[in-house]
């Protein structure tokens, strides 16, 4: 007599799948995130993956043929990172480079960063582990925390995605002051005080970028800081103060969404920066533009896709091997016709 197979229903798939092999993937979806857990989220280089898992996504920054989305935003996640470090334990780490980082593959993302650091005393490198996530932007193009800041070879918690919404700090931003001559309420930040206070210059990038994804190095490099007032939120009005607003007035952004086109133009962007003490987590709040409350025409600042880029000579295409369509959809087809990726061949 034939053995008689279990099945079971499935809403995906119009068949009905033997019970077996959905047994078999439960066990390995099981066992590839207890694998995770206790990395903690960072070292997954030895854990395979079961097919059909939407787990973490791996990127080797070190190796020259690995493209990574967002590359510029997540250079800036790392420094964010580093910088909690260095407040949390009194250091002067600098960033050197990013080794790796594995990614949630959800609209907000959490990122877990391996980079190197070198500690200017000494010149020697160290590692750290950084987790930073993305929260929700309905009224802020910022909404960044912190929740973990340590050495590679520290011990952490067992790894589970941060509840953002616990983590982040639920004051709105304040609106535009109509001057900072309040000396009880706002200190400005000297000229000479920039250079050895870098992170003024990482929150401003933060709130760009997260604004405009598509913002490259070459347009920050740009950027000149005009004015900084830092307003203590618990009334400590002093330049380091832990939880505070920053006020920030720059120029050199040369195309914006918001208020008139050019360099020359100057812009706002204020920056929240609070700590949740009982997780342990830094956030920082920031918004530019509609998101402080800048009244004026909005414009549609998108660059035009490579394809446009290609044909017009200023696009140099990807020459590496593929192992697969570059890209999906319509546009990936359009850029296979267009001759953008020739060393991919269809069977």
């Amino acid at each position: 007599m034939e053995k008689k197979v279990t099945t079971f229903p499935s809403k995906k798939m119009s068949s009905r799948v033997p019970f077996e092999l959905y047994d078999e993937y439960l066990r390995g979806q099981m066992e590839y995130w207890r694998q995770v857990r206790e990395s903690g989220g960072f070292d997954l280089e030895d854990i395979s993956v079961p097919q059909g898992t939407t787990g973490l996504m791996p990127y080797d920054c070190e190796r020259e043929d690995v493209r990574y989305p967002d590359p510029v935003l997540v250079k800036r996640y790392a420094r964010f990172g580093l910088h909690r470090y260095n407040i949390c334990h009194g250091t002067n780490l600098q960033f050197h480079h990013l080794k790796k980082f594995n990614v949630t593959m959800i609209c907000q993302a959490t990122y877990y960063i391996t980079l190197a650091a070198c500690d200017p005393a000494t010149t020697s490198l160290v590692t750290l582990h950084l987790g930073v996530a993305e929260g929700c932007r309905d009224a802020c193009s910022l909404n960044l925390t912190c929740f973990i800041a340590k050495l590679e070879d520290t011990p952490c918690e067992p790894f589970q995605l941060p509840d953002t919404e616990e983590l982040v700090d639920d004051a709105q931003l304040p609106y535009w002051p109509s001057d900072f001559n309040d000396c009880q309420r706002f200190y400005q930040v000297k000229e000479s005080e920039l250079q050895d206070n870098d992170w003024i210059r990482l929150y401003l990038e933060l709130a760009l970028c997260t604004n405009d994804r598509e913002l490259e190095d070459s347009d920050l490099s740009q950027l000149q800081i005009v004015k900084v007032a830092i307003e203590g939120i618990q009334g400590n009005e002093t330049l380091q103060a832990a939880a505070a607003n920053v006020y920030i007035m720059f120029k050199g952004l040369a195309m914006a969404s918001i208020g008139e086109l050019g360099e020359h133009v100057v812009r706002k962007v204020i920056v929240r920066r609070a700590f949740n003490e009982p997780a342990g987590c830094m956030t920082l709040m920031g918004g530019y533009g509609l998101s402080i409350g800048e009244v004026a025409e909005e414009r549609d600042t998108s660059r035009p896709n490579f394809i446009d880029l290609f044909k017009a000579g200023k696009f140099i295409p990807y020459r590496g091997p593929m192992t697969g369509p570059p890209l999906g959809g319509i546009l990936g087809r359009k850029a296979i016709e267009e001759g953008l990726f020739r060393d991919y061949g269809q069977d």
